[in-house]
């Protein structure tokens, strides 16, 4: 026995518990006797109710069985399709047990049940299929068959579906549905019959390259084109009804053929495009020769253009300008400080910007609006870009599709660095512990041949780590963290023992890094930076806070030819010496004249031809990272175009730079120049959507579902919000006519800021849906064909076996019968009609025995009568 309340029999004892305590103080003047009885029957009564309120039910075992045959009445199996269904059905049927009830459904684009299951087991005429074929065979929906046919099984049978049919579905999810089927107990058969070979041509599909795009993109429209025919004939474009391209096209029988269209939409609109072929001979299906697009043109990009040489920014701008898309030029220090600000812009192109004008919090939003808001996001090299701009270890090299260490090249010859770093007590705390961390992580980038040394100061020098090569990063990385605070300033000591370790190395290139937060003492500073130089040391200078000596830090770097940083706070110091050793070794910069190599296709590269693009001087070395796509390389390899997604967003990487430094060449000599940073920006751009609204469509078989996401800003969910969605639709042989409104909906919340309605669909042709919610509003688009039926006499036999497979069932092969075996069902009985009928006696006898009097005087009353009635009639 199954309850559908159990918990509820649990109030029985305690209830009969409460009646015997009210009954044990009642002074009514019952005889004792008769007021047990009424004791013991309300007990009953109350447990009764009990009972019937947990919704008893006994499952029965029966061996009846149901099966129901669904055909396929679709174009794509003309008439001898229908013939062979027919007679396959009616063999299948005749070798059913007795007994066995059986029901026929057809599937077309409708479902049309033609006998619910019952004892007849004649298969429908001929005449009656090929009329619904006629009226109703331009798409095959075996979805909603297998769904309509799971709820005519009778109850207490068991639930057999036998599908005759070819599996070519144009509608729908049928592996959908027989999974949904078997969850109901309905175990699925498939019987495979290919529908008649006819002369046809065939439109498979118009699919745009991109459903969203701004103005002025290009999109590509690529008409797919099959036949079972030969011939000549003639393939035509409409956009929004107009004809706008006319073409001649070969098809050869068995031979696809894709035709390749190219629009650029100039408005903000909802573009409908619909291919047609026209004038082949034979064919014998015309309703299959049109193919329908959408494609929703919104604004054009805005993306914001973070150039870290102002001066500069105009190559990019002026030429983005031509192609539509507009830059928004600004300085790091004037980033956008909020994701919600962020949020406003489809993309962040940040070029020849260092790290250090970045802070933490600024970098973790540029990464968070890429993984939260599916930002776009480009980094273009330059001297500060990449590992040359100190982005080793930030966010911003989490989410780029390239590591900032360079590939080991063995022929590199080793470089010697020397860090001359204020161990004073104004450096106690924070300051000195991020001060080795980022001397730590810049010994990290060197390779075991290079040299390093540590030197600290205060009133005097000391060599915490010899000058060595880097055969043990751990080792060098445990002397650096036992430098302590404490003493004076006095940066010279601290600059001649450098000194005196570079000159003792053998190196390529040898660099300096001298550090300070306070004033030293001492003069000659400049004069020792210039003899460094003389012997072929560079000598950069950095300041940390406010109390440092700005001004001699400067002369330092000016005349040690390196470079001087200010630090306004010690968290900038990692980026700053990675950036520095990275600039000054030479490690990352490579500025030779190379011609990139095209690795693979992608849609950045559109029309590009290699023999006509000029050669670039000089890039940032990286790493790809692994899951990375990397169309371009320079002549050694190394990434140039570099592309993947990261979280919701696309990153994009081009380690040359678009500038005048490296990219002088195209800027002058080559017209493709704005094509293509036209192509990588419109790819690497958040797709279209509304700001804080985005509006999907999925069709699910004669239905389609309209989802909402809805922000309140760039981080939190908007919830409880009224949102409403008007359905339009305009006929497929009306494209570029009036909209006609087709249904309002009013969106239920699903989950946090998601909204969602359905709708039923109508006939072929696009529907439009615009949904709002208060002051924001989104239009997106939806595309029904015409028809999507072949006659080309082929079986989808994988859909078949799938869906027989997921349901328990099997493909049955020519004479297997129809496995009934181990399908006996059960039937729940629910028992609560008979306990309530029950209560209903049991409230009678209630009522007697406390009116007994009442009952007898009655009962001798109508005697009584009787017996009067009884003597008249004798007199």
């Amino acid at each position: 026995m199954d309850w559908a309340n159990p918990y509820i029999l649990l109030l029985i004892p305690p209830a009969v518990a409460l009646l015997f305590w009210i009954d044990s103080g009642s002074t009514h003047p019952m005889p004792t006797e008769r007021r047990r009885l009424l004791l013991y029957v309300r007990a009953v009564l109350v447990a009764l109710g009990l009972l019937a309120l947990a919704g008893p039910a006994v499952r029965t075992a029966s061996s009846a069985a149901a099966v129901i045959f669904v055909l396929d009445h679709s174009e794509s199996q003309g008439k001898k399709g229908i013939e062979a269904q027919r007679a396959r059905v009616q063999q299948l049927a005749d070798r059913l047990p007795g007994g066995v009830k059986v029901g026929y459904v057809s599937a077309g684009g409708r479902t049309h049940v033609e006998r619910a299951p019952s004892d007849d087991r004649a298969v429908p005429s001929a005449e009656e299929l090929e009329k619904l074929q006629s009226a109703d065979g331009s798409q095959t929906d075996l979805s909603g068959a297998v769904a309509l046919a799971s709820g005519l099984f009778p109850s207490g049978h068991s639930r057999t579906m036998v599908l005759v049919t070819d599996g070519v579905q144009t509608r729908g999810d049928l592996e959908s549905s027989s999974r949904n089927a078997s969850l109901g107990g309905t175990v699925i058969h498939t019987v495979p019959v290919a529908g008649e070979v006819r002369p046809d041509i065939r439109v498979d599909a118009l699919t745009p390259t991109r459903a969203r795009v701004n103005e002025g993109a290009s999109v590509e429209l690529a008409a797919h084109i099959e036949g079972t025919i030969s011939g000549k004939g003639t393939v035509r474009l409409f956009e929004n009804g107009i004809e706008v391209e006319s073409r001649p096209v070969t098809i050869e029988a068995g031979k696809p053929v894709t035709m390749q269209f190219q629009r650029t939409p100039r408005q903000r609109n909802l573009y409908s495009y619909r291919v047609r072929v026209e004038g082949i001979q034979g064919d014998s299906i015309a309703d299959n020769n049109e193919g329908l697009a959408l494609v929703d043109v919104a604004g054009r990009p805005l993306l914001l253009y973070l150039e870290g040489e102002p001066g500069e920014a105009h190559y990019l701008s002026e030429a983005m300008a031509k192609e539509g898309i507009q830059l928004q030029t600004r300085s790091a220090a004037a980033m956008p400080q909020s994701l919600q600000e962020l949020a406003g812009y489809d993309g962040i192109i940040i070029s020849d910007v260092p790290a250090q004008q970045f802070s933490d919090q600024a970098m973790a939003l540029m990464r968070d609006y890429v993984e939260q808001l599916g930002g776009g996001f480009l980094m273009i090299g330059g001297k500060n870009s990449f590992g040359a701009g100190g982005y080793y270890r930030t966010p911003i090299e989490d989410i780029l599709p390239v590591k900032m260490k360079s590939p080991n090249e063995e022929e590199q010859q080793s470089v010697a660095l020397c860090f001359v770093m204020d161990r004073s007590g104004s450096m106690a705390g924070d300051k000195i512990e991020i001060c080795k961390s980022a001397a730590i992580a810049t010994v990290e980038l060197l390779s075991q041949k290079d040299y390093v040394g540590v030197v600290a100061f205060d009133s005097n020098a000391t060599w915490i780590v010899d000058m060595q090569q880097v055969t043990s990063v751990a080792g060098i990385a445990s002397m650096i963290s036992t430098i302590s605070p404490g003493g004076g300033t006095n940066i010279y000591p601290g600059m001649v023992a450098g000194r005196a370790g570079l000159e003792g190395v053998k190196a390529r290139i040898k660099h300096m890094i001298v550090l300070t937060d306070g004033q030293t003492s001492g003069t000659g500073y400049e004069a020792l930076a210039a003899d460094l130089k003389s012997k072929g040391v560079t000598v950069s200078a950095v300041g940390v806070g406010g109390d440092a000596d700005l001004r001699l830090l400067q002369a330092i770097a000016a005349s040690g030819g390196g470079s001087f940083y200010y630090a306004s706070e010690a968290s900038m110091l990692p980026r700053i010496f990675t950036q520095d050793a990275m600039v000054h070794l030479g490690k990352l910069i490579r500025e030779e004249a190379f011609a990139p190599k095209q690795m693979e296709r992608h849609p950045m590269l559109k029309n590009w031809d290699a023999a006509k693009t000029p050669q670039l001087l000089g890039y940032v070395k990286t790493n790809r990272k692994a899951t990375a796509q990397v169309p371009l390389v320079t002549d050694t390899g190394e990434p140039l175009l570099a592309t993947w997604r990261f979280g919701l967003g696309k990153v994009t990487a081009f380690t040359s730079d678009c500038k005048s430094r490296w990219a002088s060449l195209w800027i002058t000599g080559w017209s493709g120049y704005s094509p293509f940073w036209a192509q990588v920006l419109r790819e690497m751009a958040r797709e279209p959507s509304g700001q804080f609204m985005d509006l999907q469509i999925e069709q699910r078989g004669e239905e389609a579902r309209v989802v909402v996401d809805l922000l309140r800003d760039a981080t939190e969910f908007r919830n409880a919000a009224q949102v409403d969605a008007d359905v339009y639709f305009v006929p497929a042989t009306a494209l570029g006519g009036a909209l006609q409104p087709f249904a309002r909906l009013t969106l239920s919340q699903t989950a946090p800021g998601r909204y969602q309605s359905d709708f039923n669909l109508k006939d072929a042709g696009v529907y439009i849906i615009r949904a709002r919610s208060g002051a924001d509003m989104v239009s997106a688009g939806l595309v029904r064909n015409i028809s999507g039926e072949t006659a080309g006499g082929r079986v989808n036999l994988p859909l078949l076996e799938s869906a027989a497979r997921i349901s328990g069932g099997t493909v049955l092969k020519e004479g297997d019968p129809i496995p009934l075996q181990g399908l006996a069902r059960g039937s729940y009985v629910d028992l609560t009609p008979w306990l309530v009928r029950l209560l209903l006696l049991l409230f009678i006898a209630d009522i007697l025995i406390r009116r007994w009097e009442n009952a007898t005087a009655m009962v001798e009353f109508f005697a009584g009568m009787l017996g009067w009635r009884s003597r008249r009639t004798v007199g």
